[in-house]
């Protein structure tokens, strides 16, 4: 005997408790359709309060589990690897390329108990055939599971016993959108005799904003006629909710909205600097918004769930990764390298690599081209000859460690990044790769080609385990993380059958940047009520959104023209909706109506948001990623808001430093800034910052931006010309130290700075002209390579000043140590010019100007040619 239906709509979302419609249902079952509905009832409800999913999984034990749709995963690359027709290879290589998207809608298929028989008669197109033949193949995987949810939901007091409750009814909360496998297993409960009670959020005087709601409780999807649903009503909708859904009833009512604010953001930076921690944070955007976020203020936001946000997870995807499976070679990149260094997780010889990643940085531009593992080899092998090669001026004057400005004066190629790296560094460098490599094929053993998921975790486990400071690099969450990647290596599998290295590897790569979970399925975590740290949620959660605390801020952010409202819905890869029509399932007839009425969903959404008691704020960013001057979306032009008062209040607040240098201190700095050489003071001249960074917080400025050390090669060549050295031979040394230069490129460098004016200028100044400090003589043309050009380049009085205090003008030399020594903050004040672009830290220095911001279209004013 099927149970009943009810459909009870409430006006205002905060007193659908107190209706005497729902007053019966009160003790039983509470199923919320999404986990943040669920949370934000908790304060006003005592009911059996359950999210969908959490359901759900009840009847379906074990099928979401990660480690069962890992090995499904492994098994589909499995069968679509060894798949032997030749008619559909191209079809089967893209099925490769989207494997996740087609073991999803199989998955999804199967648990609403559809099969390959059901749909094969009905195909469209040949995709969908093969697809169907792949499927059929798979179905024995999924069977044992799908045995123990016929089981669960084919007997009434099974059913009871899993909801935990002796009621008949549960109530079904805020389903405005009801997924395929929701729908089956409701319409199981209702065939058992479990009466069901949808309840909802409707105004019957706005259709516009609620008619879809018509057809989602319908007698065509299973459920109940309009005409039997019970409409309550609450009194008058906020004004915020007249107004925005009387424009699309063709009444527009404009009413003052003072609880509603709305505040564009010119770029990213001013959204981040303006967050709160209070404000309910809440975005249409929310994926791509956090990723940006992150980026800006990692510390701030609440630590994500996902391996990928965490050193672990990155080093075990590179580990997985170097493996090219197509090209059948090992592989690395710069930031891979970049990545695992930075991550801790990389060791050697009692050594980790985390403290080597400046190292590493800068030797990068000389391996740029590098892309086999035995191509990074050979170049570090050249990289380090090159490095003996220029060291002999260092060893001819006997130079220790500590006297570093006499090194980069007698021997200035160490400007080049790459070069100023220690031998010895380079060595330690060498064997953390040679350890990442070996690890890697440790894991990765082609020659075995076949492996049991068992022995591939335990490898991984072991790996682990062997990690000599893990717990002193893992965060709380990180190390919840690495448990549960533990648990999941040691739980004993369902199968020993051995897959194919590379399809395991596949597998892990895919586990870690998305845990092989559906995009419709949620995550269980909720961020606490008392937690600071900060979550931007995603729009569906404004069900439950909307009954946290209302004296925060409800701040809907990203609310741009392009991301809301937002028609994107998926649809199950690669099935048509030709086909999904003709097919005519209940539940995938769900497919359907999302498609359908995603754009009604945006609107309710937006509706259910503005029926927040506290505050709203309303914003969005005008530039970032590709977009410019976007506008704000169209709900919220409807709403006709005043922008947020500018607060008074600076983003940042600089607190001085408590502790100030007593005066015997300041004259110790003083006293050592003046025994630096003469050219750092034309540093300090032109940017004091610029000079810190270089001399200070480091041993001496180095160039790693290729067009940087485009000007260093320039001044190599003027150098050797000068001396008398053929072209050839010029062009035969370069190739020698910079292997990573194209031959083009070099030859471009050569011609340009073989230039007979250009020689002759080295020969007459940058090589006659001597200096000299401590006692080490040496010529003018260094200054080239601190500077990267000459004393005539500019025409600025600054330029020329700066440039003068070579010659050791003792006053200037004490007022600029004393500006230094006398200074609050810890970092100088920038002086952002045109010199910008000669400074090798512009890259960092957030007072740099761009090369757009510079009016000047030469690089100098005297020697356009310089690289």
């Amino acid at each position: 005997m099927n149970g009943k239906v009810d459909v009870i709509m409430y006006e205002n979302p905060y007193t659908f408790h107190e209706l005497p419609e729902y007053a019966p249902f009160k003790t039983c079952p509470h199923i919320c359709a999404t986990h943040s509905l669920k949370n934000g009832l908790k304060r006003n409800l005592e009911s059996n309060l359950l999210s969908a999913t959490e359901v759900i999984q009840q009847f379906y034990p074990e099928w979401n589990d990660v480690d069962k749709r890992f090995e499904q995963y492994a098994e589909l690359a499995d069968l679509l690897r060894t798949w032997n027709e030749d008619s559909s290879s191209k079809i089967i290589q893209s099925f490769k390329r989207n494997q996740l998207n087609v073991l999803i809608t199989m998955r999804n298929l199967t648990e609403i108990d559809l099969r390959p028989s059901q749909l094969r008669p009905l195909w469209q197109k040949r995709e969908e055939l093969v697809f169907c033949d792949v499927w059929e193949k798979m179905l024995p995987i999924f069977q044992s599971y799908m045995d123990d949810a016929a089981e669960n939901l084919g007997d009434l007091d099974n059913i009871k016993s899993l909801l935990n409750t002796s009621e008949n009814t549960v109530v079904l909360h805020g389903f405005y959108f009801i997924t395929p496998v929701q729908h089956y297993v409701f319409s199981k409960w209702k065939e058992q005799g479990l009466n069901l009670v949808f309840i909802n959020l409707y105004h019957k005087d706005y259709p516009a904003i609620f008619s879809f709601l018509e057809e989602n409780f319908s007698v065509e999807h299973g459920w109940v006629s309009k005409e039997k649903w019970q409409l309550t009503e609450s009194g008058e909708p906020s004004p915020a909710n007249r107004m925005f859904a009387s424009a699309f009833e063709g009444s527009y009512e404009k009413l003052p909205l003072p609880t509603i604010t709305q505040k564009p953001y010119e770029y990213m930076i001013d959204f981040v600097q303006d967050i709160e921690e209070d404000s309910h944070y809440i975005s249409p955007n929310q994926d791509e918004l956090t990723e940006r976020l992150l980026e800006f203020k990692p510390d701030m936001f609440i630590e994500e769930r996902h391996f990928l946000s965490y050193p672990i997870g990155q080093y075990l995807l590179h580990l997985h990764s170097i493996w090219n499976e197509v090209k059948q070679d090992y592989f690395l990149t710069g930031s891979m390298l970049a990545e695992c260094f930075a991550s801790g997780w990389l060791e050697y010889n009692g050594q980790n690599a985390r403290h080597y990643t400046k190292q590493l940085k800068a030797i990068l531009p000389y391996l740029e081209t590098c892309q086999t593992v035995d191509e990074w080899f050979n170049f570090l092998e050249k990289l380090k000859a090159a490095k003996r090669l220029s060291s002999g001026p260092i060893r001819k004057n006997e130079l220790k460690s500590g006297d570093h400005f006499k090194a980069v004066r007698v021997n200035p190629v160490l400007r080049f990044s790459f070069l100023s790296v220690k031998y010895k560094d380079l060595i330690i460098i060498e064997g953390f790769i040679k350890k990442l490599v070996q690890d890697a094929k440790w894991l990765m053993n082609i020659e075995e080609e076949r492996v049991t998921i068992k022995i591939h975790f335990n490898r991984i486990k072991q790996l682990l385990d062997n990690h000599e400071t893990r717990d002193s690099l893992l965060g709380k969450t990180e190390k919840r993380l690495v448990s549960q990647l533990e648990e999941m290596l040691i739980r004993p599998g369902r199968t020993n059958h051995a897959y194919h290295i590379a399809d395991l590897s596949d597998a892990i790569i895919v586990f870690l940047k998305t845990g092989l979970k559906d995009p419709d399925e949620e995550d269980f975590e909720e961020q606490p009520e008392d937690e600071k740290n900060i979550r931007i949620q995603k729009m569906q959660a404004m069900d439950g959104i909307i009954y946290r605390n209302p004296e925060n801020v409800l701040h809907v952010c990203g609310m741009d023209e392009k991301h809301f409202p937002n028609g994107q819905t998926p649809m199950p890869w690669p099935l048509s909706e030709a086909l999904l029509e003709r097919l005519n399932y209940p539940a995938a007839n769900m497919y359907l109506f999302r498609k359908n009425h995603e754009l009604s969903f945006s609107k309710y959404l937006f509706y259910t948001g503005l029926c927040y008691y506290g505050e709203i704020q309303l914003s969005w960013i005008k530039n970032w990623n590709d977009f410019e001057n976007l506008d704000r979306s169209i709900y919220v032009q409807l709403l006709d808001l005043q922008n947020a008062p500018e607060s008074e209040e600076a983003p940042f607040h600089y607190v001085k430093a408590s502790i100030k240098s007593a005066e015997a201190q300041k004259v110790k700095v003083i006293e050592e800034l003046l025994s630096y050489p003469n050219e750092e003071f034309v540093e300090m001249n032109l940017c004091k910052r610029r000079f810190y960074y270089s001399s200070v917080a480091d041993r001496f400025s180095t160039y790693e931006s290729t067009f940087h050390q485009g000007f260093l090669i320039g001044n190599v060549v003027k150098l050797y010309a000068s001396i008398g050295k053929t072209k050839m031979e010029i062009m035969g040394l370069l190739k020698i130290l910079f292997p990573y230069m194209s031959e083009v490129r070099l030859r471009a460098i050569v011609d340009t700075n073989m230039a007979e004016n250009l020689v002759q200028s080295m020969r007459k100044y940058g090589l006659s002209n001597r200096l000299k400090y401590e006692g080490v003589e040496y010529p003018e043309s260094t200054m080239y390579f601190q500077y990267l050009t000459h004393r005539g380049a500019f025409q600025s009085e600054r330029w020329r000043t700066s440039y003068a205090l070579v010659k050791g003008k003792r006053r200037e030399r004490n007022e600029l140590a004393t500006q230094i020594a006398s200074r609050e903050k810890i970092l100088p004040i920038a002086n952002p010019s045109e010199f910008c672009k000669l400074c090798p830290h512009a890259e960092y220095c957030d007072e740099a100007y761009y090369a757009v911001d510079i009016s000047k279209k030469g690089w100098d004013d005297n020697d356009t040619d310089a690289s």
